[in-house]
C-alpha cells in the first residue's frame, strides 16, 4: 500500500456550538470562513468561548486528513510544529492513537496553535485560528530525507502564510517523483493568495482538492467548470460540493458522484479533510475516480454527524465494512 506524509499547521481544535451568528458578528468573523487571528484577538475569542460549552480535539487540516487515511489503513506521517505545552502533547498523543507517525518539531516559548471553531445550528463551522508555534515551522527544522520512503506528499492551503516552506518541501517531493496533493484553504484565503495558489499548482501540484467556494475563489467558475479549469494546471482536480456530492476532472473527462443523504448534520468540521483522506485511500487501492469520489462522500457524510474531526475506531471499522473494495 502507498505511504503518505502530510505537512501542515499543528493545531488543537476548540469547538463550540452557538445558537446564532451573533458571536461571529461580535468577533468580526464571516460565517463559514477561516481567519488568522493575533494573540490579542485570541483573548477576545477565549472570552466568548468561556460562556459556551466546548470540546477540545486534535485539529489542523492536514493532521485531520492523515488521521483519516491512517484509520482507513494507509501508512501516514505528519510534519508540524507544536509548543512545549499540554496541548502539544495532546496533539501528539491523538496522532499516535490514530496510527499517524508524529514528526513534530517543538518550539520553546510559543504555545501550540489553537483553532477555535464556532458551529451554527446548520452544522456550518467558522474558524478563528491563532497559529502559535505552527506558524514558525521552517524548512530548516528538518531535512529533505524526511520524505524518504513515502509515495505521496499532502499539504493544506492554510500554510500559505509561509511561501518558502511550501515551495521548498514541494520541490523536495518533486525531486523524489512523489505524487503531490494540496487541499485549498478557506475561500477568503484563496482569494487573498489567488496568484500564488495558481502558480504553485501549475508548478508543483498533481492533485488539487477544493470545496465549491474555494474553487470559485481560484477560478471564478462554478464547481464543474472550476474542476475543468484547475485540471489544466494539474493532473487531477477534485471539487467537494457538500450535500450535492463531488466531482473531478482528469484526462479531459468529468466524473461526478452524488452526495450521501444525512438527516441530521451536527458539525461540518473535518468533512473536507476526511473526504480527501478517503479519496486518496481509494486511489491508493487502484480504484477508479468515480469510486474514489463515492468513498470520499461516504466518509464525509459520516464525519458531519459527529462533533469535531475525530471519530472513534469502531466507527472507522464500520465505514471500512461498508466500502466495497
Amino acid at each position: 500500500m502507498k505511504k503518505i506524509i502530510g505537512i501542515g499547521n499543528a493545531l488543537v481544535d476548540v469547538l463550540a456550538r452557538i445558537d446564532s451568528d451573533k458571536p461571529l458578528k461580535e468577533l468580526g468573523l464571516p460565517i463559514g470562513s477561516m481567519q488568522f487571528i493575533s494573540v490579542e484577538q485570541q483573548k477576545e475569542v477565549e472570552m466568548v468561548l468561556a460562556s459556551l460549552d466546548t470540546n477540545i480535539a486534535a485539529g489542523g487540516s492536514t493532521s485531520n486528513t492523515m488521521r483519516g487515511a491512517a484509520m482507513l489503513g494507509m501508512e501516514t506521517a505528519f510534519i508540524g510544529k507544536i509548543g512545549s505545552d499540554e496541548l502539544g502533547e495532546k496533539l501528539r498523543a491523538a496522532l499516535e492513537v490514530q496510527h499517524v507517525r508524529p514528526l513534530l518539531v517543538m518550539q520553546e516559548g510559543m504555545p501550540t496553535g489553537i483553532a477555535s471553531a464556532f458551529i451554527t445550528p446548520d452544522g456550518q463551522r467558522t474558524f478563528a485560528d491563532n497559529l502559535g508555534a505552527s506558524a514558525l515551522l521552517s524548512p530548516t527544522d528538518f531535512q529533505s530525507d524526511i520524505l524518504n520512503g513515502y509515495d505521496t506528499l499532502f499539504m493544506e492551503g492554510y500554510m500559505v502564510q509561509n511561501h518558502d516552506l511550501i515551495t521548498t518541501v514541494l520541490s523536495w517531493a518533486k525531486e523524489r517523483d512523489m505524487t503531490t496533493c494540496i487541499d485549498l484553504a478557506s475561500y477568503n484565503v484563496v482569494s487573498q493568495e489567488r496568484e500564488f495558489f495558481h502558480n504553485l499548482i501549475e508548478r508543483y501540484i498533481d492533485i488539487v482538492f477544493a470545496n465549491e467556494d474555494e474553487s470559485t475563489a481560484l477560478t471564478g467558475k462554478n464547481a464543474e467548470n472550476a474542476a475543468r479549469e484547475m485540471s489544466q494546471i494539474c493532473q487531477l482536480a477534485v471539487v467537494k460540493m457538500g450535500s450535492r456530492g463531488a466531482c473531478a476532472f482528469v484526462d479531459g473527462q468529468l466524473f461526478t458522484s452524488p452526495g450521501v443523504h444525512v438527516d441530521n448534520v451536527i458539525d461540518t468540521t473535518g468533512a473536507g479533510d476526511s473526504f480527501a483522506a478517503a479519496f486518496l485511500y481509494a486511489l491508493s487501492q487502484g480504484q477508479d475516480i468515480e469510486t474514489c469520489l463515492a468513498t470520499g462522500n461516504t466518509v464525509a457524510a459520516e464525519m458531519i454527524q459527529h462533533i469535531g474531526a475525530t471519530m472513534h475506531e469502531a466507527i472507522w471499522k464500520d465505514i471500512k465494512s461498508r466500502i466495497q473494495f
